[in-house]
């Protein structure tokens, strides 16, 4: 995830205060600047108790992702794809979703600073 999109996230929970939900933020080097974990600043820009944050330096989670939309187990963006890796995107999956189960995401998309006002739009349709 990019400064930007870390900037939008936080905006986006700030928004749903009240609202119980989950974000899980992966960041992962993708950029030439992205030489190691993020800094405590930069984990900063999302400061909510309902996001937890990780470091992923191999993508495993993007590989992860680009195996279920080979799959056709979800419908991949059209987007936000650098060295072979999905980065800077956001998902929005069901409650009490797990990822063994494969479950689609009702909301796929990036980059994060141009999805949350669609994630707002999915959010409010899935009853969220």
């Amino acid at each position: 995830m990019c400064l930007r999109g870390a900037s939008a996230v936080e905006g986006f929970i700030a928004q749903h205060r009240e609202e119980k939900f989950a974000v899980l933020v992966v960041w992962e080097p993708i950029l030439p600047t992205d030489w190691t974990s993020p800094s405590s600043s930069t984990l900063a820009r999302i400061s909510d108790s309902r996001a937890r944050q990780f470091w992923d330096p191999n993508h495993l989670v993007a590989q992860e992702l680009k195996i279920a939309a080979e799959k056709r187990l979800l419908p991949q963006p059209h987007c936000c794809f650098n060295k072979g890796f999905n980065w800077d995107e956001v998902a929005l999956y069901a409650p009490y979703s797990r990822w063994n189960d494969a479950p689609a995401p009702a909301f796929w998309n990036g980059p994060v600073v141009k999805a949350t006002p669609l994630l707002e739009n999915s959010l409010r349709a899935s009853g969220n």
